[in-house]
């Protein structure tokens, strides 16, 4: 009785063995996987951070200034008015979409209207 009883134990130690060094080799895989991750956290930051600072730069008044008075004459910019700026009420309704009477297509636009010539 005693020769399986350490049997046995001999037995679960080494199947306890294995587990734990199966939930060691799975924390390092997942270790490793979070600082991978980490790393390309940091990247993505370091991008962000690249893209801000070309965006402050590209958006420099003196730099503006220049572009449109080098390419006024293509671009024919005017400054803006006041009357431009509108409210969102004061925008026109937005077209809708008419399901087709018998047909498959839908109408689009204002009702389907298609432009007609007036003769």
């Amino acid at each position: 009785m005693g020769r399986y009883l350490n049997f046995v134990f001999i037995l679960l130690v080494v199947v306890g063995a294995a587990a734990v060094y199966d939930m060691k080799l799975a924390a390092t895989k997942s270790a490793s996987h979070v600082s991978e991750l980490q790393r390309e956290i940091d990247a993505e930051h370091a991008a962000i951070r690249l893209l801000r600072a070309e965006w402050s730069t590209l958006n420099q008044p003196d730099r503006l200034q220049h572009l449109v008075d080098r390419y006024n004459e293509y671009l024919q910019l005017q400054p803006l008015e006041v009357k431009q700026i509108v409210t969102l009420d004061e925008l026109p309704p937005r077209p809708v979409t008419l399901e087709p009477i018998g047909g498959s297509e839908p109408l689009s636009g204002y009702a389907g209207a298609t432009a007609a010539v007036i003769r």
